[in-house]
């Protein structure tokens, strides 16, 4: 249907992270973890519990089941969705955080000047050349 080009939070994510399409996979995932309540773990806002002076050994290690479970499904989630030379990586991350800083600092850059001149010059390229993008990326 015309306009529903929006990701639907509750949908699978279809894009396997192979490293260029960093930005289009991150995009995703961010949707998709907001969609489920599980962005807040991955940003480290919302951290293991700890248990309070007041609260049972029961009621405390539900809630750090719950935490953990979901930590967890979203390191799967991350796996699920990278190509094997990726996700080879996340084995060493107890944390989904680690894992989505590792990504963040390995296939970001902070300097916006250089990715905006990198888009100019495949803009450029893409009328006069016929490269494949993956030659063009080696």
């Amino acid at each position: 249907m015309a306009g529903q080009h929006h990701s639907d939070p509750a949908q699978p994510i279809t894009i396997i992270l192979d490293g260029p399409n960093y930005l289009r996979w991150s995009s995703a995932m961010t949707s998709f973890l907001k969609g489920r309540k599980l962005w807040r773990i991955v940003t480290g806002d919302k951290l293991a519990p700890v248990k309070r002076p007041d609260e049972t050994d029961d009621s405390f290690a539900d809630c750090l089941e719950d935490w953990d479970s979901a930590n967890h499904r979203i390191l799967t989630r991350f796996t699920n969705t990278s190509v094997p030379s990726l996700n080879m990586h996340f084995s060493r991350f107890d944390l989904a955080k680690e894992a989505w800083d590792f990504l963040s600092s390995r296939y970001t850059s902070a300097d916006l000047a250089h990715q905006y001149q990198l888009v100019s010059t495949l803009n450029r390229l893409r009328q006069e050349s016929s490269q494949s993008i993956d030659e063009f990326h080696s």
